[in-house]
């Protein structure tokens, strides 16, 4: 193996070790986020309702066992993450040659990690729709990147190179993914007595859902006859996020199924970037 194939392996290996990082610290955000609004809490819905009134101070010294492991597990995966990107920067920009298209993801990956830093530090634990909806965002956005520095620090041709028609549908599709990530993190921020049906984001985001889940099976459809096998899975995941986003307004909203929703919608997004073929 040559110096070059060498340096783009270890590049590799990183970015898949920070990818699996990334993921590992948008499902435990998730966690910690969900199991403190009181969601699958019992007795259901009351306990919910009270938590609603209560100062995040207040809210944090309810944790349990479980939430606080979780903390401290998305403590150090999140310190290991920064080391790792620290780590990628120095093997594309610092040694020669520079590589430069991986290096750009890198340096994407820090800002927003940056990001994410100076919002935890100075928002803390706030229940700020913003400060959800900036957390739920950032973390899929590095996720996406990470798995995007895959691709591009292995062999071959770059990603999706026959699907250049597709890219614009990749890029309504991303938004929309975006978009709808983004109201699901703002309607769980949302305490409401009996689960969806008082919540008006939740029903934007759950009649949302089936419109952005029709989309996306399209997608795939389109993907699949181009040649691409990554169809399968955007049909597969599209249909599994809108069943388990309308079991998800029933009264009951049991957390395991929230963080399968918020773990299928990481993969989603990511899927999708990753077919994103280079601009001509």
């Amino acid at each position: 193996m040559s110096t070059g194939a060498a340096r783009l392996s270890t590049v590799r290996r990183i970015a898949v070790a920070c990818a699996v990082l990334m993921l590992a610290i948008t499902s435990l955000s998730a966690y910690i986020r969900m199991a403190r609004i009181g969601l699958g809490c019992a007795p259901w819905p009351q306990c919910y309702v009270q938590r609603a009134t209560m100062p995040t101070e207040a809210v944090a010294a309810l944790d349990g066992d479980a939430v606080v492991a979780a903390r401290i597990a998305h403590r150090v995966t999140t310190s290991a993450a920064m080391l790792l990107i620290v780590a990628l920067l120095f093997k594309t920009l610092a040694q020669q040659p520079v590589l430069r298209s991986q290096g750009r993801l890198a340096l994407a990956l820090l800002g927003v990690a940056l990001f994410l830093a100076v919002l935890g530090r100075m928002a803390g634990d706030s229940r700020w729709p913003p400060v959800i909806l900036g957390n739920l965002l950032g973390g899929f956005a590095m996720f996406a990147l990470s798995v995007r520095l895959v691709q591009a620090a292995s062999p071959g041709p770059a990603p999706a190179m026959g699907t250049r028609g597709l890219r614009p549908w990749l890029i309504v599709a991303l938004g929309l993914g975006l978009l709808q990530a983004g109201l699901g993190a703002m309607g769980s921020g949302e305490h409401v007595a009996h689960g969806c049906g008082e919540s008006a984001l939740c029903g934007l985001h759950r009649m949302a859902g089936v419109a952005v889940g029709a989309a996306l099976l399209a997608l795939g459809v389109a993907a699949w006859r181009a040649g691409l096998r990554a169809g399968a899975a955007i049909g597969l995941l599209a249909v599994l996020q809108v069943g388990i986003g309308w079991l998800l307004a029933g009264e009951v909203a049991p957390l395991v199924l929230a963080l399968a929703h918020n773990f299928l919608a990481a993969l989603l997004l990511a899927l999708l970037a990753s077919l994103l073929p280079p601009r001509a």
